[in-house]
Parts: C-alpha cells; sequence; structure tokens
C-alpha cells in the first residue's frame, strides 16, 4: 500500500501543476482578448463621436471651434456609464474639448506613443490613466487635424478577467477531485501484479532481517563468550538467507 500511496500522491501533485499552469495561461489569454474587445468597441464609439468634427474639419475649420462640442462628447458618454472621460485633442496633443471636468491639457504619452505606431489608423491602448481606444480626425485631403480618445476604467477588465481566472480554477479543482477518485481503482487494477510482487519482495526482506536478529540473539544467549566457531556459523546462515532472497527477489521479477 505504500507504493500505491506514493504513486498516487505523485499523479495528485502532477495533476494539480497542470491546473495552475492551464488557468494561468487560458486566464492569461482571455485577458489579452477581453481588453482587444473593450478597446474595439471604444474604437467604434470614438468614430461615431468623430463625425461632427470632421464634417466641420473638412470644412477647413479647427476642432477646436466646433460649437457645442462638450453637449455631443456628452451624449456620446451617456452611452456606457463606465466610460470615464472622452478627449478632443488637436494634431499636437492638447486636448481642446473634454466631458472631463479639470481635464489635463494633454493626451498621456502612451497614447502619443500608440497613435504613432497606428500611422494614421484606430488604436487603443492600456496606460495609467485606463485603457484608451481613439481615432482621428480628418479634414481635408484625409489629413489628419487631431483625434478623439474615449478613456475607460480598467478595473472593468481586471474584474471580469479575475472572474474568469476564478471560474476556471473551481472547475479545474473539481475536475482534479474527480480524476483523483477514478485514478484509485484505476492505479489498484492496473498495477495490480507489480503492487503484489513488491509486496511479496519486501515481505522476504522482512522475513530475512528478523530472522537474522533471531538467529543472532539466541547464539548469544547459548555462548555468551561469542566463539568463533559460532560466529561462523552465523555468518554462514545469514550468508544462505541473504541468497534465498535474492532468489526470491528474482523470480518476482518476471512476474512483475
Amino acid at each position: 500500500m505504500a507504493l500505491f500511496w506514493r504513486i498516487f500522491t505523485a499523479v495528485s501533485v502532477i495533476n494539480l501543476l497542470i491546473l495552475f499552469i492551464f488557468v494561468g495561461l487560458a486566464t492569461l489569454q482571455f485577458d489579452a482578448i477581453h481588453e482587444r474587445l473593450i478597446g474595439e468597441r471604444l474604437v467604434v464609439l470614438a468614430g461615431r463621436a468623430a463625425e461632427p468634427f470632421e464634417s466641420a474639419a473638412r470644412l477647413g475649420l479647427p476642432v477646436a471651434s466646433v460649437r457645442n462640442a462638450v453637449g455631443v462628447l456628452e451624449r456620446m458618454r451617456q452611452t456606457d456609464d463606465a466610460i470615464l472621460a472622452i478627449h478632443v485633442f488637436d494634431p499636437l496633443g492638447r486636448i481642446v474639448h473634454s466631458t472631463e471636468k479639470g481635464a489635463p491639457a494633454r493626451i498621456p504619452d502612451q497614447a502619443h506613443a500608440a497613435r504613432r505606431e497606428a500611422g494614421g489608423a484606430s488604436w487603443h491602448v492600456v496606460t495609467t490613466v485606463g485603457l484608451l481606444g481613439g481615432v482621428e480626425i480628418l479634414g481635408r485631403e484625409n489629413k489628419s487635424v487631431g483625434g478623439i480618445v474615449i478613456v475607460y476604467p480598467t478595473t472593468q477588465n481586471e474584474t471580469r478577467v479575475w472572474a474568469m481566472g476564478s471560474e476556471l480554477m473551481m472547475a479545474g479543482i473539481a475536475i482534479v477531485l474527480v480524476g483523483a477518485g477514478l485514478s484509485v481503482p484505476i492505479l489498484r487494477l492496473g498495477l495490480r501484479r507489480q503492487f503484489s510482487a513488491f509486496e511479496s519482495i519486501e515481505r522476504a526482506i522482512m522475513d530475512f532481517e528478523r530472522d537474522a536478529w533471531r538467529t543472532a540473539a539466541s547464539g548469544a544467549r547459548l555462548d555468551p563468550g561469542d566463539g568463533a566457531g559460532d560466529v561462523h556459523s552465523l555468518l554462514a546462515g545469514a550468508e544462505e538467507r541473504y541468497r534465498e532472497t535474492g532468489r526470491a527477489i528474482s523470480a518476482a521479477r518476471p512476474r512483475a
């Protein structure tokens, strides 16, 4: 039984390790997918918010001169209560309209970098202020005259990711427990010959050790002087029992 529990413990530990690796990789993958989906949604909303500003830009008006810009942005912000702010910025990244009171003077540096990498296309990026999604406002000759960026809290994404990770972990633990219960009869049936051979070998070794100690103790009681002849006979008897045990072990191995 000792060998069985060792194998069972090893199998259970390996299953738990695989579970943790799987849950970790799946959670990271879900985080990336969910973050991209939120970013794409923000880009769609930013594109809709940019339409009135593009109409003015195509007439040659700067984005800062659009009237009722804050009202237009506020209506768009109310489509999702989780949106923190919507900013309109000029080509240099200076914020000219915003739904946020006390808005910063410029968009974050991470947004600048993402905007340059996009090369005029829509973009989204995770920053210290939140998850940002933005588009360019195109004027005459399709030249950029600024852009719109929507700020979304990262806590929304983190909460959903942690919830998914917890669900995967609970499901994985349930599967491991069921697997552990099923592995008990499977291991006992599949390795019963090996377990029987191991137990017979273990019994033979224990019998050999027990007989050797008994013989040594009997010889010591019969001859306290511990003569050389008695020692020789004890060693010869112990050697013979050792050889018999070895033969028993060799005979048990083919059956295993």
